[in-house]
């Protein structure tokens, strides 16, 4: 069915489970294209997700949630260079190739021993997953009333997210905080669902420390006072070395202060604050910088 799928047009099917099958590498001056590169924002199809090694399993973890993903190539690059593919880009440079695609994952297995894959269990929190032995009606409600999850005889729970239950109402409260306080721009979808999973993840550990079995309001507002911590490990990763370090010095100093403690241009610490402003990190009072958070 996932090949008649990609014949149609409707999703992109792996049938290469090496980095560079699915990245893609260079060679001399000609770019191979993997194939993720295809995918844009079609879902992509991995018919046995076990036959990932675990290089490609990282790089599927690190495109889940980025909306890309980087290799190293062994051979030199003389310049960067950008190729335009079906709703993405592909960037080479300094020995790296980077795949920048927007799509979501299908995974199937026919073995129950994916489950015990740690990288496999990282992977199904970011997805929708319908297991063969679940009726689409009971995947659509632990969808849209939170999670529950029955553990069996065999398998002790490595998070305490397998112990408690998360109301529907509690999951509709934690999403509408999120959304009211974010600085994070909406165009870092895949960063928003990582980022639930985790509020959820501390609401429960909350929920087991004080002993219950269904989380409440008082762990989800538990999990929300992390929330901006959260989104300022996320845009530390995009920001430069000297972006870093005028943030480090952003506690009531001027820009001319910082200049002098970093011996760099007052210009360069401009465009740097302006960086930071445009993210809401820091703001200006009385020509003075201050951190937010």
């Amino acid at each position: 069915m996932a090949t008649e799928l990609q014949e149609k047009g409707y999703v992109n099917y792996v049938n290469d489970f090496t980095v560079p099958g699915l990245v893609g590498t260079v060679k001399g001056s000609h770019i191979y294209k993997g194939i993720l590169c295809n995918s844009g924002y079609k879902s992509t199809v991995i018919d046995e997700v076990m036959m990932l090694d675990s290089k490609s399993k990282k790089a599927i973890l690190e495109i889940t949630e980025q909306g890309s993903v980087t290799r190293t190539l062994q051979g030199f690059v003389e310049s960067r260079r950008e190729i335009d593919i079906p709703s993405g880009k592909i960037i080479v440079e300094e020995g790296k190739l980077t795949v920048r695609v927007r799509t979501s994952f299908i995974f199937g297995t026919a073995s129950d021993n994916c489950f015990k894959d740690e990288d496999i269990q990282m992977l199904l929190s970011r997805c929708f997953c319908v297991n063969i032995s679940m009726s689409f009606e009971e995947a659509m409600r632990l969808k849209k009333y939170g999670r529950k999850i029955n553990l069996d005889r065999y398998k002790i729970p490595k998070e305490p997210i397998d112990l408690v239950i998360l109301p529907e109402k509690e999951n509709e409260y934690l999403i509408e905080k999120m959304q009211e306080v974010t600085m994070v721009g909406e165009n870092y979808g895949g960063y928003y669902t990582r980022c639930h999973d985790d509020m959820i993840r501390i609401s429960a550990i909350s929920c087991v420390l004080r002993g219950n079995k269904v989380i409440d309001r008082k762990d989800v507002d538990k999990a929300l006072s992390f929330y901006k911590l959260h989104q300022l490990g996320f845009l530390g990763t995009q920001l430069s070395d000297t972006e870093l370090s005028v943030y480090e010095l952003c506690n009531g100093l001027s820009v001319s202060d910082i200049a002098n403690k970093l011996r760099i241009s007052e210009r360069t610490v401009r465009r740097a604050v302006k960086k930071l402003m445009e993210i809401e990190l820091i703001y200006k009072a009385d020509e003075l910088l201050y951190k937010r958070i």
